[in-house]
């Protein structure tokens, strides 16, 4: 279901993409020989979030070797790239000190999109996002450039009983914003603590990486909204499905004064990797 807009927005995509790490080992999206996941490697995520970047794959090296192999994402995603806005299941990769590079699907590793992602430590076992946001062509306006991001995942779930909510702004042209409750125009709940700039997450108390438990609700109506939010209209309002025992991802997508594809809105995920092969299941709300 989509939500409603205080006027005509765009839609930055985070691409999660999935990858294998060429000259450092193979990567694979299934389980460990039937055992479930594989413990002694990184499990990644990756995804396209910028609204304006070709659909992409993935090329990895060890750092500074430049040794990126070939793009490893065909198994990943559908029709062998990712679109915006779209994410890839989980890869389980050699872990260690690592750089990435996306590419427009259906090329090689010689030509990059954007800046390589370089000298990210990636650990055994670790969680993480890797994805595309922001604006490859920004014009003359001040939105967020073009750039790949690493965010670190929980892998764990909320406390009994509860739901885990991580929200990051990923929007390259909207203001700090706020994540919370409205009813009738007055804001009635807050989820964080501070103001989220372009590619942050939540903030606050008992807020990690992001991440806080919340009670479950199967429609919560997540508005967001700029600086004193006491005071500013929506820009952005939508059901979120919260569900005991299940880490939701609400990505802010899109460019405020969009429409169509890139109008504002939220990119959802389930964030909890599945042992047979690591499904990522997104929608757009």
């Amino acid at each position: 279901m989509r939500g409603w807009t205080a006027g005509p927005l765009v839609l930055v995509a985070a691409v999660a993409m999935a990858f294998a790490c060429g000259g450092s080992g193979t990567g694979g999206g299934g389980g460990h020989g039937g055992g479930g996941p594989p413990q002694d490697r990184a499990w990644v995520r990756f995804g396209n979030l910028a609204p304006d970047a070709p659909a992409l794959d993935v090329c990895v090296s060890p750092m500074g070797k430049g040794s990126w192999g070939t793009p490893l994402l065909g198994g990943s995603a559908p029709d062998g790239g990712l679109t915006f806005p779209s994410m890839s299941r989980v890869t389980y990769i050699d872990a260690g000190w690592l750089d990435f590079r996306a590419v427009a699907r259906g090329s090689d590793c010689s030509t990059p999109v954007g800046a390589d992602l370089t000298a990210q430590q990636l650990n055994e076992h670790g969680t993480y996002t890797i994805t595309a946001v922001g604006l490859l062509n920004p014009g003359l306006t001040s939105a967020g450039p073009y750039r790949l991001q690493q965010y670190i995942e929980h892998e764990e779930a909320g406390d009994a009983g509860m739901a885990r909510m991580r929200f990051i702004n990923v929007s390259p042209n909207a203001p700090p914003v706020w994540d919370g409750v409205s009813d009738g125009g007055t804001w009635v709940q807050q989820f964080t603590d501070a103001e989220m700039p372009f590619r942050k997450n939540a903030s606050g108390v008992g807020v990690v990486d992001g991440y806080q438990d919340m009670t479950p609700d199967p429609a919560l109506p997540l508005s967001v909204r700029a600086t004193r939010p006491q005071e500013t209209p929506d820009l952005y309002r939508a059901p979120v499905d919260l569900r005991a025992g299940v880490t939701t991802a609400v990505w802010l997508v899109g460019l405020v004064g969009g429409t169509g594809d890139q109008a504002l809105g939220y990119f959802v995920c389930d964030e909890t990797p599945a042992a047979d092969g690591g499904t990522t299941s997104c929608h757009r709300e």
